[in-house]
């Protein structure tokens, strides 16, 4: 479903993202501004839905990007340097979430904050936001509710087999067979 060289509100072309991270790892700040123009938005996205707090999300991208330019060399080795980036972002929140809990400041995972813009409700999207909508309407509209509250609020596997009143393993299970699907989904 990726096609080659969109930028912008389209698609990243993963081997751009890829060859900038290399560009950077050999010291080049150009690709480094580039880098951060493409993945930023994105990223500082994903964390915000999951910390409810700009300025902490900020920190978490100040971070990543700090790692980024630290050890660009990695993130442009991988197949999907995206993937890569997300999933740091996601585990640096996540990690900022548990240590709150730990502090005593934790956020109620079921807690929604209405001032955080809801980026599925933007009327431009890309071509691969659309293939993913399509995908997650084929699911059962619990387990699309359960992969939704997992990737996009940032919920535990605890969190989901609470809400969803079912043990952790089968929680488990179920994100995993839902996410098989939306890859087979996607790869058609």
């Amino acid at each position: 479903m990726r096609k080659a060289g969109q930028t912008g509100s389209g698609l990243v072309d993963q081997e751009d993202i890829g060859g900038l991270c290399r560009a950077v790892a050999d010291g080049d700040r150009d690709a480094f501004r580039r880098l951060y123009g493409l993945t930023s938005p994105r990223l500082f996205g994903i964390a915000l839905r999951i910390l409810r707090d700009r300025a902490k999300a900020a920190d978490v991208l100040r971070q990543v990007f700090l790692e980024i330019w630290n050890a660009a060399a990695e993130f442009g080795a991988v197949d999907d340097p995206l993937v890569r980036l997300v999933a740091r972002v996601r585990s640096l929140s996540l990690d900022l979430v548990r240590a709150e809990a730990v502090e005593g400041h934790a956020l109620d995972p079921f807690e929604t904050e209405d001032e955080v813009e809801d980026p599925l409700a933007r009327e431009q999207r890309s071509e691969e936001l659309k293939a993913l909508l399509t995908c997650l309407g084929q699911l059962t509209q619990e387990r699309r509710r359960m992969i939704l509250h997992a990737y996009y609020d940032g919920w535990s596997r605890e969190a989901l087999s609470i809400y969803f009143h079912a043990p952790v393993h089968a929680v488990n299970t179920w994100v995993w067979r839902s996410i098989a699907e939306l890859d087979a989904g996607l790869d058609a």
